[in-house]
């Protein structure tokens, strides 16, 4: 009703001081062009004079206030009406819904790392089985869709759409623990409406409508989203109690101890924001965590976490050797290169330090554009670029089509020695951990560009 008044107040339904309703008037101008100026100012003249005009056109800016007003509470109404569409649309759905028995079961599904990328971290799910109905159902936060068009801009970008899928439970486990992985569950200690509540947040997260999220890597992932449905229905926050110390890198790091290339890849892209401190409720973006999170929870006066049991024991996953790892890998090569090198009595060849620096500068400005274009915020401030600086492109290339030495390029190596020189010296001072591989690669760059400095003096000279 007070939108309604609203509304007929800023189209020109204006009460005046007396009590009467005065309606504004329109006047085409074609009709204004057929009254004549001196007859209307007399006609207007003796209307004041009998008192029955009045000149009630309101200020210009009052009428741009009357208009921003109007489109303001037309909003507002508009999303009144949606919300109370969508408060009636939810109790309505519900009740389609069976109700469950006093024997059903909700427990938090956990998945151990797997050996592939994709299951690195493991993985979290909601079941709900019951006897009675003939249900087993696994909600699954984690589903994505690899046939999505442009799949991997999307995924860089931070715009692929992560959904809630629902599977046969105990297929699913069966599937899961035949790639090696282990499969525990928490049984849940909720009261029968907050079983039946859950239920149905789970049934309508899961309409075409509701189903698909914008996914991140840690704030809004398949155990993040169990988590929130988890704190809505028992109203009481679901934190691991005994984190709050470590960075979200440090987290992340344990990982990838057996598979060191995907975590020095994966180092390469993530930025500074990684290093700030994960808080006991964000420490659940990872499967593990919330399944420790979950049993010290509690639900009222009771403990949310009736029972763990574990289904499937995990497998022994393959590691890498410590020799192949890439900090080895690296300081072996680099050492035994600087020694090959010295042994040839210090000869110099242009091709090696353009080989190094195109890559390096390459994969600097891979990261550049990453950071710059991406939406996704564990990719941005990203500290690497202060060794895989994006200019060491141009110089790789010159080195390659190129034996003059113009000013610029005479100065540019001196500076990339200063910098390479001066990154490994101050490293740990930045806002941001590097992997131990980058050092032995930073070295390289570094002494390279010492010998284009001293290769192009020799030049002069000549």
């Amino acid at each position: 009703m007070i939108v309604v008044v609203l509304v007929l107040e800023l189209v020109g339904v204006i009460p005046e001081s007396n009590g009467s309703v005065r309606f504004d008037s329109y006047q085409s101008p074609s009709a204004r062009m057929r009254i004549r100026p001196g007859r209307a100012v007399r006609g207007r003249a003796r209307a004041r004079a009998r008192g029955i005009f009045r000149d009630a056109s309101p200020p210009r800016g009052l009428k741009i206030l009357k208009l921003a007003g109007f489109w303001i509470a037309l909003f507002v109404f508009a999303l009144r009406a949606a919300g109370e569409d969508s408060a009636s649309q939810k109790p309505d759905f519900a009740a389609e819904l069976p109700r469950l028995s006093n024997g059903a079961i909700v427990s938090l599904i956990t998945y151990t790392p797997g050996e592939e990328l994709y299951q690195a971290f493991g993985h979290s799910a909601i079941r709900i089985k019951d006897d009675s109905l003939e249900m087993d159902r696994l909600y699954n936060y984690g589903t994505f869709d690899f046939a999505t068009r442009d799949f991997y801009l999307k995924f860089a970008h931070g715009d692929l759409l992560y959904q809630l899928a629902v599977t046969q439970a105990e297929e699913e486990i069966g599937t899961v623990a035949a790639y090696g992985q282990g499969v525990s569950e928490i049984l849940l200690n909720l009261s029968q409406d907050q079983k039946q509540q859950l239920y149905e947040a789970l049934e309508y997260n899961l309409l075409p409508a509701n189903r698909f999220y914008r996914y991140d890597f840690i704030l809004d992932n398949c155990s993040t989203r169990p988590r929130d449905v988890l704190e809505r229905v028992t109203r009481s926050q679901i934190i691991e109690k005994e984190d709050g110390k470590l960075t979200f890198r440090q987290m992340l790091d344990p990982y990838f101890v057996r598979m060191p290339w995907h975590g020095f890849g994966l180092s390469l892209l993530l930025g500074a924001n990684l290093d700030r401190i994960a808080s006991p409720r964000q420490a659940c973006f990872l499967p593990a965590d919330l399944e420790r999170a979950v049993e010290s929870a509690q639900n009222g006066e009771q403990k949310l976490a009736a029972e763990r049991r574990e289904i499937f024991p995990p497998d022994m996953l393959p590691q890498t050797p410590v020799w192949l790892s890439p900090p080895v890998v690296f300081s072996f090569c680099g050492t035994a290169w600087f020694l090959w090198w010295f042994l040839r009595k210090q000869g110099h060849a242009n091709w090696p330090s353009a080989i190094i620096l195109t890559l390096s500068g390459a994969t600097g400005l891979f990261l550049l554009g990453l950071s710059s274009w991406s939406r996704l915020w564990v990719v941005q401030e990203n500290y690497n670029l202060a060794w895989l600086v994006p200019t060491h492109l141009i110089a790789g290339i010159w080195l390659f089509v190129s034996n003059k030495r113009p000013l610029i390029i005479r100065w540019y190596f001196p500076a990339a020695a200063v910098a390479g020189i001066a990154f490994i010296s101050i490293s740990f001072v930045l806002p941001q951990k590097f992997d131990p591989s980058v050092y032995p690669l930073a070295a390289v760059l570094t002494w390279r560009s010492i010998l284009e400095t001293k290769a192009k003096r020799r030049a002069a000279r000549k």
